[in-house]
C-alpha cells in the first residue's frame, strides 16, 4: 500500500485539482521529484524492513513524509492559481489526507526506531487509520463532489453535506492522532466520526444526482459508489471493534474496506483510462469497451467483496476477484493497443 496507493493519489490529486479547478499545472520538475521522493521512500522502506535495518526504515519514511509534504505544497500552489473555487473544498479534503498521512508515516518510523515503548499497540493503531481512514478515505470523500458528477454529465456538486463531512473529518484527523498516547478507544471514535462524515457526503450527492441517472451511467459510478459504500461500512464496524478494545490490525471486516477502496480504484480507472488513452476522436468507441456489461462486472466485483464480508470459502472471492480483474485487464489493453492503432492508421492523418 505504501508504494501502489501513495502513488496513486499523488498522481489523481495533481490531476483532478489541475483539471476540476482550470489551475495551472505544477512546475514539471517538482512534480517529478515528488513522484520519486515518494517511489524510492517507499521501496526503501521495504527494504528496511525486510534487512530489518532500523536506519534504512527511518530514512524509507524520511522520504515518503517529505513526499507527502511536496503534494501537499503542489496542491496548495494549484489551489491558489486556481480559476474555479467551487474546488476548493475537494483540495481541503485532500489537504487533510495528505496531514494525516504525514502523522502516519511518522509514527511508523518512531515504530521502526523501536521508540514506541509500551505505548507500541497503540501507536500501530494510529498509525494504520492515520493511513487508511485518514489519507486514503479522505481523499476518497474529497473527491466524490467531483468525479460522480464527471461520470453522470451533471454539473458539480457538494452541499451542506459534503461541508458536513469535512468538519466531521477535521475532528477525526485530530482524535486519531490523539489515538497514539490516549489509546486506541480514542481512535475508534474517530474512525467512527470519519465514517459517518463520509457517509453524509456520499448520501447527499446521491440524493443531488439521483440514483436512477447514477445506475443509467454505466460502470464507473455504480463501482465508485460501491466501493465508497463498502469502505464506510468498514469505518463503522472498525469503529465498534476499537471501542471495545479490540487492537489487532488485520481483520476480515479491514479485507472489506480495502477491498472497498480497491472498487473505488477500478471505478475510477474505468473512467479515466478512456479519457487518458485519446485520442478525442476515440473516446466513444473507449467508453463504449470500459462500461460493456456493467451489472455483470458489478456483481463479480462486489461478490468478492461481499464473499469475503459473509466469510465465505476463499474460493469463491478468488474466482469472482480473479474473473472481474481479468475482464478489466483485457479491456484496458484493449483501449490503449486498438485506440493507437486507429489513431496511427492513414484515415486519421
Amino acid at each position: 500500500m505504501i508504494g501502489g496507493v501513495l502513488l496513486a493519489i499523488s498522481g489523481a490529486t495533481q490531476l483532478f485539482s489541475v483539471t476540476w479547478a482550470a489551475a495551472i499545472p505544477p512546475d514539471p520538475r517538482v512534480a517529478l521529484s515528488q513522484r520519486w521522493m515518494m517511489a524510492s521512500g517507499a521501496a526503501t522502506t521495504i527494504v528496511g524492513v525486510l534487512w530489518e535495518s532500523i536506519l534504512v526504515v527511518v530514512l524509507g519514511a524520511t522520504l515518503v513524509g517529505l513526499g507527502l509534504l511536496t503534494l501537499g505544497w503542489i496542491l496548495i500552489g494549484v489551489t491558489r492559481r486556481s480559476l474555479l473555487k467551487r474546488f476548493g473544498l475537494s483540495s481541503r479534503f485532500y489537504l487533510l489526507g495528505i496531514a494525516a498521512g504525514t502523522i502516519g508515516v511518522a509514527l511508523g518510523g518512531l515504530m521502526a526506531s523501536g521508540s514506541g515503548g509500551s505505548r507500541y499497540l497503540d501507536l500501530r493503531v494510529a498509525h494504520m487509520h492515520l493511513n487508511i481512514v485518514g489519507m486514503v478515505g479522505f481523499t476518497i470523500v474529497g473527491t466524490l463532489p467531483t468525479i460522480l458528477p464527471t461520470m453522470v454529465r451533471h454539473k458539480m456538486v457538494s452541499g451542506r453535506e459534503a461541508v458536513a463531512g469535512f468538519w466531521l473529518s477535521t475532528v477525526a484527523l485530530l482524535l486519531l492522532a490523539a489515538g497514539a498516547l490516549a489509546g486506541s478507544e480514542v481512535v475508534g471514535v474517530g474512525c467512527g466520526l470519519a465514517g459517518v462524515g463520509a457517509a453524509v457526503t456520499l448520501i447527499g450527492i446521491l440524493t443531488r444526482l439521483g440514483i436512477s441517472k447514477l445506475m443509467s451511467s454505466g460502470l464507473p459510478a455504480a463501482l465508485v459508489s460501491a466501493g465508497s459504500a463498502w469502505f464506510i461500512g468498514w469505518m463503522v464496524v472498525r469503529s465498534v471493534s476499537l471501542m471495545r478494545g479490540d487492537q489487532a490490525i488485520w481483520s476480515r471486516a479491514t479485507a472489506v474496506g480495502v477491498g472497498g477502496v480497491a472498487l473505488v480504484l477500478f471505478g475510477s480507472l474505468a473512467y479515466l483510462v478512456p479519457v487518458l488513452a485519446g485520442p478525442g476522436s476515440n473516446l466513444a468507441v473507449n467508453f463504449a469497451r470500459m462500461r460493456g456489461s456493467p451489472w455483470v462486472r458489478l456483481l463479480l466485483a462486489n461478490g468478492a467483496v461481499a464473499a469475503v464480508a459473509f466469510a465465505l470459502p476463499g474460493a469463491v472471492a478468488l474466482v469472482l476477484g480473479a474473473t472481474f480483474l481479468t475482464d478489466f485487464a483485457i479491456r484496458t489493453i484493449a483501449v490503449f493497443t486498438r485506440g493507437r492503432s486507429r489513431n496511427t492508421s492513414p484515415s486519421h492523418g
